[in-house]
């Protein structure tokens, strides 16, 4: 039998347990301070966006910026589809939105929580321990883990502590190195001021975004309108894409924001045809008509024009500047909101570990699994994935001190 310690109570780390369990052969504590899967009841908006409807593991690969090609072999050993298989013998039913994020039916985190703590607790060689982990030493061909209770020693240790848990300190005193962390999902501070617009959320709009001589394209999603600038999903993508890159009010990165999903030429027709149609309304209630109204004040105070003008009594010069405005809404990022990211961009470096058992290259019997590696996904379920995924991976490899020949493709009576 073997000892196995994994450090972390989160996602990844109970799914790590769950796996090494299986056969009976494994004793494994799970040590978490905070309680078991507390992390995981805020996610997707307390919903518990499981996982993202991309079926091909490449595909599903680029929504990750950082790990892409890493995470080839972990997916192609566990999947989408074996995620929701897994949830679905544990009984959790799930449904996938139209942009693809998928959901227990229940939209309850709290569901998910206690379906896998009820699979924890089927596990009898499965032991928890509510203990602070303070130390994880190797000593010849075993680990001591010393908590604030007591000294522990094992065989295998999997450090699953996520972005922001103190993995990444262990890591590093047992030699490895750690990329710096960054936060990738996260709001951004805008040079303009938004407060008077603060609460509109447009949907799935698509903005280009330019920093120095670099740009990217056709990014969509949706935005929300903050006190201090913007936030959303696709501001997610956009600070997950930018997450080492130092901005500020001298060099701030510019984002184009198309708020109407439409060209300029097709915009101005259409808005020009309602302007004929309404030439005693005023201009500004006229042009609510494509965006909130708030908004649409807003734009025409950037403008400098009044909103009470006559339908009738806009000018074309200013009738192309409010059309223009509509497509091309420049907004200066500045900086980021502290405190307030969802996932941490950085972690253990993936030169280190072995993609397809996710052991340490440097310490033997050490695994990783979940966002304390450098790995991080766009938002949509696409993190909950990697930590499913990888728990996976890290569980089933851990008491082989090889990789055998299938674990690309673990057999199927090796699933749940």
């Amino acid at each position: 039998m073997s000892k196995i310690a994994v450090i972390g109570g989160g996602p990844a780390g109970v799914m790590a347990a769950v796996t090494a369990s299986k056969n009976n052969l494994n004793e494994i504590f799970i040590f978490e301070k905070n309680g078991i899967l507390n992390t995981l009841l805020p996610t997707g908006g307390g919903r518990c966006n499981l996982a993202n409807a991309q079926y091909n593991f490449k595909e599903l690969a680029k929504f990750y910026p950082r790990g892409e090609k890493f995470l080839y072999s972990v997916f192609s050993g566990f999947s989408t589809n074996d995620t929701l298989q897994f949830f679905e013998k544990l009984g959790v039913k799930t449904y996938t939105q139209e942009d693809g994020r998928i959901f227990p039916v229940s939209n309850s985190s709290l569901e998910v929580k206690n379906a896998l703590l009820k699979e924890i607790d089927k596990h009898k060689n499965i032991k928890k321990a509510f203990e602070k982990v303070l130390e994880i030493k190797k000593e010849n061909d075993f680990f001591t883990v010393t908590t604030n209770k007591k000294s522990y020693k094992f065989d295998k240790v999997i450090i699953a502590t996520g972005g922001k848990g103190s993995g990444q300190k262990f890591a590093k005193h047992l030699g490895h190195n750690i990329v710096e962390l960054r936060p990738a999902l996260c709001s951004l501070i805008t040079m303009e001021n938004f407060s008077d617009i603060s609460g509109i959320t447009l949907k799935n709009i698509k903005a280009d975004v330019f920093f120095k001589n670099k740009k990217i394209n056709n990014l969509n999603g949706d935005i929300l309108f903050t006190h201090k600038g913007v936030s959303g999903p696709l501001i997610y993508k956009v600070s997950s894409y930018h997450a080492y890159v130092d901005f500020d009010k001298v060099n701030p990165l510019v984002v184009s924001l198309n708020l109407v999903n439409k060209d300029f030429g097709q915009f101005d027709k259409e808005f020009l045809e309602v302007l004929k149609k309404n030439p005693q309304k005023e201009a500004a209630n006229v042009f609510s008509e494509f965006l909130p109204k708030n908004l649409a004040t807003k734009i025409f105070e950037i403008e400098n024009i009044n909103p009470k003008t006559k339908s009738g009594q806009l000018t074309k010069q200013n009738r192309t500047a409010l059309s223009q405005k509509a497509v091309n809404f420049v907004v200066n990022i500045t900086g980021r909101s502290k405190g307030e990211e969802i996932v941490m961009a950085g972690g253990v470096d993936l030169k280190e570990i072995n993609p397809k058992t996710l052991e340490s290259k440097l310490v033997k019997g050490l695994y990783f699994c979940g966002e304390v590696m450098d790995i991080d996904g766009l938002t949509g379920g696409f993190n909950l994935q990697n930590c499913w995924s990888s728990g996976f991976r890290a569980g089933t490899t851990c008491e082989r001190s090889e990789p055998s020949a299938h674990v690309n493709k673990v057999d199927e009576m090796e699933k749940f």
